[in-house]
């Protein structure tokens, strides 16, 4: 079950650089090319984060029962994309105000 969700999280990343291409050559509105692009960052993440999660929980299957596989699953996953949103958050409020000074 382990190598499923390794696998499905590797290929869910998928790349929208024809769409985005596409999208330039149409001369499609710049929110929906923002939109498109936006959602295909935060899918990579996404999978990154899942796919060192599964990892992880691979490598702590030694002993641990299921219940504590996937509860450590679900913190690991939650502390990583949480705190990638707080590192951006204040990323994002630095430069905000270097640029305004």
């Amino acid at each position: 079950m382990r190598d499923s969700w390794a696998f499905g999280s590797l290929i869910s990343a998928t790349d929208p650089v024809a769409v985005l291409a596409i999208f330039k050559q149409m001369d499609a509105d710049e929110n929906l090319y923002a939109i498109v692009f936006g959602e295909s960052i935060f899918n990579d993440a996404i999978s990154i984060v899942m796919y060192d999660t599964v990892k992880k929980m691979a490598d702590s299957s030694d002993g641990s029962s299921k219940t504590e596989q996937v509860l450590g699953a679900t913190v690991n996953f939650l502390v990583i994309f949480i705190g990638s949103i707080l590192m951006g958050a204040m990323t994002a409020l630095i430069v905000a105000f270097i640029q305004k000074r």
